[in-house]
């Protein structure tokens, strides 16, 4: 704070230095008549201009305003440029003027255009305002409250997903944290006193999407590159590095340099490079349990998951529209000259609840199914016999390659071992161990090679009809089998082998 001091004291007398060798002519002279002040205005309270032409400073004494003869306060400002930025205090930054709603007001703007005779209204001031924004505070709260007592419950399930949970925590943990710190910037007395609080929900623009991705791969239990795990987090790296000259100002700089705009680019850039950033994660998504439900061999709880998983991903869908529309209004607002801020702020607003409701809704659906949060703990203490294991062998052998069951698009795990005939548990056992395969993979990787067989006769038929002739009930999953088994098209598949 003394260092502050001293660097805005320089500031301050540097400028009056300078404005002392302007002559008279250079300076511009426009009174400032406040029609209106808040009816919780203080009797006593003294009023003053605070702007881009002063250094920012609230309690000047020569922008100090004084009663006319009507009642109404009343300033001759005197300044260098013909165009500047300013607010009304009441003598320091907690007691600065405000919206409507109690929430903090962009800067008001003054041009030579206006005349030299300014009228305005003071809404309210943020320090003694009850505005709308109250119910919306508490409500961040008390989801923040939420998560953290959600983050309790589901490690506490027994039997538990543990890598699944600990993804789940560290994501509500980060929202919870970030709810609290969104809370905290609309209270004035919290805001002034770490102003910084304001760059705590920015550290879910690049964490929320990799992490809700992690989530699904260790709930369904699907393997991903643990040395991609770095290449996820470049950005959020990036913004933290970015942000570091600002964590590390002392409060007052940091609050002037909100006050002057300094960070609304910054806010911005990210804002947009967060947005397609979170949409590809929702395509990430989508493509990884949209692969999971294709499984003939998924039990009635884990398809209801799997439906689950959708759902949320719709709605996710609406947010990342939502923030479309927030970008697109700023956007046009820059683009037309017109401040539109107050409308993007608004949605912003909205996408938070919506953002909170997403994450609570899945942990709610994990607290009240935490079957699907149990690890799987595929044939524990569950070792056939060789003779029956020889037995399976050979039958599967027989009904794929000799009878080329396969080919029956009707197939399923239960069918399948009801022709070797063993249990269904037993014969997903033998194939996920010996094959190292899922049953549809295992299937699938028949159907694939009759497929190429066929497909590389002289007089084949069209692509999609083998695929139907080798099994497969549609299109859009033969791609999917073939691309998975293969690693690329089918197209791309036999240009390479031509």
């Amino acid at each position: 704070m003394r260092r502050c001091f001293v660097c805005m004291l320089g500031i301050l007398l540097s400028t009056q230095i300078i404005a002392a060798d302007k002559p008279d002519s250079a300076w511009f002279e426009t009174k400032i008549i406040i029609d209106q002040l808040p009816s919780t205005t203080p009797h006593d309270a003294s009023i003053y201009i605070a702007g881009s032409d002063w250094g920012w400073y609230p309690d000047i004494k020569t922008n100090k305003f004084e009663k006319n003869e009507e009642g109404k306060f009343e300033l001759i400002v005197r300044h260098l440029a013909d165009t500047f930025e300013y607010k009304f205090t009441r003598g320091s930054w907690k007691a600065v003027e405000g919206r409507t709603n109690g929430r903090a007001r962009p800067n008001r703007i003054y041009n030579s255009s206006m005349g030299g005779e300014v009228h305005v209204k003071i809404e309210t001031w943020e320090d003694i305002s009850v505005g709308s924004y109250v119910v919306y505070m508490f409500a961040l709260i008390i989801s923040a409250i939420q998560g953290i007592l959600l983050i309790v419950a589901i490690n506490t399930i027994r039997n538990k997903n543990k890598k699944a949970n600990g993804t789940l925590s560290i994501a509500l943990l980060l929202i919870s944290f970030s709810l609290l710190g969104r809370a905290s910037t609309f209270d004035p007395a919290i805001f002034n006193w770490q102003p910084r609080l304001i760059l705590v929900p920015e550290i879910l623009l690049f964490t929320y999407g990799p992490l809700f991705y992690f989530y699904i791969h260790k709930l369904l239990v699907i393997n991903f590159n643990k040395k991609l795990i770095p290449f996820h987090a470049v950005l959020f790296v990036a913004q933290i590095i970015v942000y570091i000259p600002y964590l590390t100002m002392n409060n007052q700089t940091f609050i002037y340099r909100l006050i002057d705009r300094e960070l609304l680019p910054i806010f911005a850039i990210t804002g947009v490079i967060a947005l397609f950033f979170n949409t590809a994660y929702w395509f990430f998504s989508r493509k990884l349990i949209k692969q999971y439900s294709t499984q003939e061999s998924l039990s009635e709880n884990q398809k209801k998951y799997t439906r689950f998983l959708n759902g949320v991903l719709n709605i996710k869908a609406f947010y990342l529209i939502v923030w479309v529309m927030a970008v697109v209004i700023f956007l046009v607002g820059k683009l037309i000259g017109t401040d539109l801020l107050f409308v993007a702020e608004h949605i912003i607003d909205v996408l938070w609840l919506i953002f909170s409701f997403i994450i609570f809704a899945l942990a709610y659906y994990a607290v009240k199914h935490p079957e699907v949060l149990r690890a799987k703990q595929k044939y524990k203490d569950q070792n056939i016999k060789k003779s029956e294991l020889d037995h399976i062998l050979d039958r599967l052998n027989v009904i794929m390659k000799e009878d080329k069951a396969f080919l029956d698009p009707s197939l399923t795990l239960n069918s399948l071992a009801y022709q070797v005939p063993t249990s269904t548990h037993m014969l997903s056992q033998v194939i996920n161990e010996q094959f190292n395969k899922s049953y549809t993979d295992y299937v699938n990787s028949y159907r694939i090679d009759e497929f190429i067989t066929l497909a590389q006769g002289d007089d084949h038929e069209s692509f999609l009809t083998l695929a139907f002739q080798v099994g497969f009930g549609s299109k859009p999953t033969f791609n999917r089998a073939f691309k998975k088994l293969k690693g690329k098209t089918p197209k791309e598949y036999f240009k390479e082998t031509a």
